[in-house]
């Protein structure tokens, strides 16, 4: 089993997935999938002549091999301008295991085949917090991680069901509706805005939401005078 793998994720302006994606594939990647989200950023402006302003993103996942992770990122980072302030930016996440891409699978690093066993990963510059609330949440938790020294997150929309939450309509079971929010932030003070989201939605209340987080290995595209897309 290789353990070499990534997923690389790249959160882009709206309509530049095509472009990021068609500049990974030369680099090597074999292709992608776009979810569309929300984002808000320091250098975005939330509101528009008094009303909320909608800042559209394509959120772009793309798993690929170790040994070609820095010519994707690169290759992203150029096609989509993420080192300009407010275009985005991308991160990667080791992945333990992979599923449906056994050509993958099969490629085999030399250096860790003869190591036998990798080496557990060093801590992390970059924290990712995953926050799961009800819709209509989503912008509680930009808010209060803003609060806490955050400065943005993306908002993907999904369904999910927990044990809290049976509802039926004429014996058929609704499926709620939730938010799933992406933050970014330097792992130094990622406790803190997690401690913030937590008290903002109440995560524990039952059905309110969960969070989570997951170390980040690289990023890139990152303009320094703005963490978040």
């Amino acid at each position: 089993m290789n353990l070499n793998h990534r997923l690389m994720i790249a959160i882009v302006k709206r309509g530049a997935s095509r472009e990021v994606i068609a500049a990974a594939k030369e680099a090597g990647a074999d292709g992608a999938t776009v979810l569309y989200a929300e984002g808000i950023g320091r250098n975005e402006k939330p509101t528009f002549l008094g009303l909320p302003a909608t800042h559209e993103k394509d959120v772009i996942f793309i798993a690929v091999d170790g040994e070609i992770e820095f010519a994707v990122a690169e290759a992203i980072s150029h096609a989509g301008k993420l080192g300009k302030s407010g275009y985005g930016l991308g991160f990667t996440i080791h992945l333990s295991q992979l599923l449906g891409v056994p050509h993958l699978n099969d490629r085999e690093d030399d250096r860790k085949k003869m190591r036998g066993v990798e080496k557990m990963p060093e801590p992390k510059d970059f924290q990712l917090i995953v926050t799961i609330v009800n819709s209509g949440d989503s912008g509680q938790v930009v808010k209060a991680a803003a609060n806490a020294g955050a400065e943005g997150g993306t908002i993907l929309e999904g369904r999910g069901t927990g044990v809290n939450e049976q509802k039926k309509f004429m014996n058929f079971t609704i499926d709620p509706e939730k938010d799933v929010v992406l933050t970014l932030v330097p792992a130094v003070f990622a406790e803190k805005v997690v401690a913030s989201i937590e008290q903002a939605v109440d995560l524990d209340a039952p059905g309110k939401g969960i969070a989570f987080l997951i170390d980040v290995e690289n990023v890139f595209g990152v303009n320094h005078s703005s963490l978040n897309p």
